[in-house]
């Protein structure tokens, strides 16, 4: 799908739109995402680890639930004959994210680095529940429950409707967002990595004026965490501090 250029409307006239997700019970929505991740890892004592992945991802969501108490909207997102990943994605009364839940699916390398714009674009630094015009910006600040985090990490930032136009005959409109996730999960007593950090996120989307949902976006994100590692299971020793820095740039597309 090709998206034409997006006008700014200019004028006298009140434009406003509606930007935030509106689906009804049942819609469904395809995508096509590519996902390149860099990521560079420094325990004190060992050498430095690079890793850098290319991931080719489809990603169906349908919605469970759309009514007064807020959204839920079930994300099954897939690279080629893997088995799938499950997510619960929330929306709460104001249509602002409220979680990103894992449900079921394979390990969490075998579908790269994925982030809040990848499992769902419309969350990252989602509108507010008003209507709009060209131009005009909001903040926001929000705990969020994560997947595989412990605690909910603190998401904030700022959004601005950039413009309003057409695609595939469709009224659109384009939104730009910057959102800090920030993130201090201790090391867990079985063992597992403490992290302390934060992760900064560009998107700049396209939604569909009907419902608010995505037609396609694309997000660089830059995450700075440091680490500590436990000894391995069954040996002695204090743990290993070190930092971890990971970069994900991704493409978004819908299908149908």
């Amino acid at each position: 799908m090709t998206v034409g250029l997006l006008v700014l409307v200019t004028g006298c006239r009140d434009d406003t739109v509606q930007v935030t997700f509106r689906p009804d019970v049942g819609d469904s929505y395809r995508y096509a995402i590519r996902v390149e991740t860099d990521v560079h890892i420094a325990l004190e004592g060992e050498p430095p680890e690079e890793r850098s992945e290319v991931v080719e991802l489809e990603a169906e969501h349908t919605v469970l639930d759309a009514g007064p108490d807020g959204v839920l909207v079930r994300v099954v997102v897939q690279a080629g004959a893997e088995s799938p990943r499950v997510f619960r994605v929330r929306f709460d009364r104001a249509a602002q994210l409220e979680s990103i839940e894992r449900v079921e699916g394979v390990p969490e390398t075998a579908l790269g680095d994925l982030g809040i714009p990848e499992i769902f674009p419309a969350a990252a630094g989602a509108p507010p529940d008003r209507r709009l015009r060209p131009g005009e910006s909001w903040r926001f600040h929000e705990l969020v429950a994560l997947p595989g985090a412990p605690e909910p990490g603190r998401v904030e930032g700022q959004g601005r409707l950039v413009s309003l136009g057409v695609s595939g005959g469709q009224d659109v409109a384009r939104v730009w967002s910057h959102a800090r996730v920030l993130l201090d999960h201790p090391r867990t007593a079985g063992g597992g990595p403490g992290l302390t950090g934060v992760q900064e996120t560009t998107v700049d989307a396209v939604h569909d004026l009907r419902d608010g949902a995505i037609r396609r976006a694309r997000a660089e994100a830059v995450g700075t965490f440091a680490v500590e590692v436990g000894a391995p299971p069954g040996t002695f020793g204090d743990p290993v501090p070190g930092t971890v820095t990971v970069e994900v740039r991704s493409e978004t597309r819908r299908l149908d």
